[in-house]
């Protein structure tokens, strides 16, 4: 007995211990994920927590470590995964109120501002008086409604330079596009475990038109293993300022400005300005047209936020630099202000994640007076939305239908990560406004299908629940406007043109849809006329039945039956075989007109349909004989296939 007892202790100490070597494994890989994402590398750090994460049992740590899966994702701007683990994390019971905020921001960046202002509600609740939720929950409302009034410019991606990796911080001078790259020609074969792609190198593109040619990475000494960026050029193109990171051996924490000039058509080696540090970091250069004044962003001791703008003075001549100057709160937030840009006209142009805005990083502008900086402006939508939109350069354009701008957006749509887009300003808005109206009722048509076409590939829009609806169409087309909806009749078409327009127009069309009958609901087509005992199509009747190609072309999935009656003034057999010729011969005229021969139906009926009380026998005037001699039509089915 003893020896069963002893053996038994001893197999659950070997269970205890073999269970501790499993914790204990765990934890080590938890520990490890940890150092990683201290140390910013949130791409390796999401991988290293997925791995670990189904091998957790405890729900306490298991919602833990979920959200650190989603922080990462967060943090390394993949909002697509990040979105999807913060919606598992939510529905935990995880006791950070925090993630309730950080997945509003998420909700934002998919422009979601209805469901983000009630995280933001929500968050607001359990942590009352936040500063940053109740900015949040404003930015949400004012964001909906700064969507659904864009301002007039057109947003186009520019993929003669984008790739599927990140492209960003745009700078034009002297017709040359210079710009960031963790494309797979960067130097190097490093990845950045921030991002999880390569480390960023400078490119060059010389612009033709909308096409971007020559693009290689610029000449020189300047791009290295690691991250280089944001570059600012002089309008000589002989020397360049630009932001460096990790170091020249890659381990270093912070950013600094270097500068290179050009000698011989080659940047020769940088030198680092003598303002940077290695306690804080330094970057994003835009200097004035006359290069006395640069604008940067840095963390430097005096910071309001996460990053600020600042500006420094410099003699060009000596290459001497002033002291850093803060741009102060009406510029800079708690939050990341970061990639100055200057406008020809002297505005300061600046990316934040701290003012009211649509998204994550939002465009602002703001105006210098005396060294006094004016309260930051949103450049709204369509330029600004819920993704990052950051990094602006401005060209010299006077023709306003070419580029006046290119940025830096990483929004849905676009060829890869980080993508540079171009910015033109859009000449009119012409808007069609209409509504459908079932003409039966007089009741609005919700749901009905509205078709554009000009030419090219039509374009369909759904009315709403009130029968309405509203579209903006391109300028010097000629459209075609017309509704559809099941069981109905398509409507007549309008013609709307947006030729020769001057202002911003709108236009209010109103289309009706008649309902199609049910079988047995005769409809008589008014005009069509025969000369006496004959069955031919006159000119007048030819009109008529034009009108009922129109209809048969435009809805093409019904099934029609085409009958002729006569009066009773002729023998039965005789007005039978007559009312059947001149069914078949409007048959006829259709078929000639490209209606499909199993679409349409001849039915002579004669004189068995009577609509008055002209039988035989009876005296009637030939107005009343004339009611019975009518061509008709009927919907036999609405389910008509194109046979192939």
């Amino acid at each position: 007995m003893r020896v069963f007892i002893l053996f038994a202790m001893l197999c659950s100490f070997g269970v205890l211990y073999a269970q501790e070597q499993m914790v204990s494994a765990v934890d080590l890989e938890l520990q490890r994920a940890q150092v990683v994402f201290n140390n910013k590398k949130y791409n390796t750090a999401a991988g290293l927590y997925k791995k670990v994460y189904p091998k957790i049992a405890d729900e306490e740590k298991k919602a833990q470590v979920l959200f650190w899966i989603a922080e990462s994702y967060r943090l390394s701007n993949n909002f697509k995964q990040a979105f999807n683990w913060y919606e598992q994390l939510v529905n935990t019971k995880y006791p950070d109120p925090k993630i309730l905020y950080s997945y509003g921001l998420l909700l934002k960046n998919f422009e979601r501002y209805e469901d983000a202002a009630r995280q933001f509600n929500d968050y607001l609740f359990e942590v009352p008086g936040d500063k940053s939720g109740e900015r949040e929950l404003q930015a949400s409302r004012i964001a909906a409604a700064w969507k659904l009034n864009p301002q007039k410019f057109t947003i186009s991606n520019i993929k003669t330079v984008n790739t599927i990796y990140s492209d960003y911080a745009p700078f034009l001078s002297n017709d040359k596009l210079t710009w960031s790259s963790s494309r797979t020609e960067s130097t190097g074969n490093i990845i950045f475990e921030w991002t999880g792609q390569k480390c960023a190198d400078i490119f060059e593109a010389t612009p033709q038109g909308d096409v971007f040619t020559g693009i290689n990475k610029v000449k020189g000494l300047v791009n290295s293993n690691f991250n280089e960026g944001v570059a600012w050029v002089d309008s000589a193109n002989t020397a360049m300022f630009f932001t460096q990171c990790n170091g020249t051996d890659g381990k270093g924490l912070n950013c600094k400005i270097y500068v290179s000039y050009k000698q011989n058509g080659q940047w020769i080696q940088p030198q680092v300005l003598p303002f940077c540090s290695d306690s804080f970091s330094v970057g994003h250069p835009a200097f004035t047209p006359d290069m006395k004044r640069m604008y940067f962003a840095s963390n430097m001791p005096g910071s309001i936020g996460e990053k600020d703008v600042y500006y420094i003075d410099y003699n060009p001549i000596t290459s001497k630099w002033g002291t850093p100057v803060n741009l102060g709160p009406n510029v800079n937030t708690v939050e990341d202000d970061m990639f100055p840009a200057v406008h020809p006209d002297g505005r300061l142009y600046f990316a934040s994640k701290g003012h009211l805005g649509m998204g994550g990083f939002d465009l602002f502008y703001t105006k210098d007076s005396a060294n006094t900086f004016t309260k930051a402006q949103n450049l709204l939508s369509p330029i600004n939305g819920g993704a990052d939109d950051f990094g602006i350069t401005f060209t010299n354009n006077q023709d306003q239908t070419k580029p006046i701008a290119y940025y830096t957006s990483n929004r849905e749509g676009g060829v890869g990560d980080d993508d540079i887009y171009s910015i033109s300003i859009k000449p009119y808005t012409f808007l069609v406004k209409g509504k459908v109206i079932d003409r039966e009722s007089g009741a609005p048509a919700s749901n009905a299908s509205v078709t554009l076409s000009e030419g090219k590939q039509p374009i369909t829009i759904k009315t709403g629940a009130n029968g309405e609806f509203v579209t903006e169409l391109t300028l010097n087309e000629v459209y075609g406007i017309d509704a559809s909806k099941e069981k109905y009749f398509r409507s007549v078409e309008v013609k709307v043109s947006t030729q020769h327009v001057t202002t911003d127009s709108v236009v209010q069309v109103t289309l009706y849809i008649d309902p199609i009958p049910d079988e047995g609901v005769e409809f008589t087509l008014q005009g069509i006329y025969y000369d006496l005992d004959k069955a031919d199509i006159r000119p007048e009747a030819a009109k008529v039945l034009d009108s009922l190609v129109i209809i048969l072309n435009k809805n093409p999935e019904i099934v029609i039956e085409l009958a002729s009656h006569t009066d009773s003034r002729a023998d039965e057999d005789y007005n039978m075989k007559l009312s059947q010729r001149r069914a078949q011969s409007c048959v006829d005229y259709l078929l000639k007109n490209g209606i499909a021969k199993d679409r349409l139906k001849a039915v002579g009926y004669g004189e068995t349909k009577l609509v008055n009380d002209c039988v035989d026998g009876v005296e009637c005037t030939d107005d009343q004989h004339q009611e019975n001699r009518r061509t008709t039509f009927r919907v036999l089915s609405t389910d008509y296939k194109i046979k192939r």
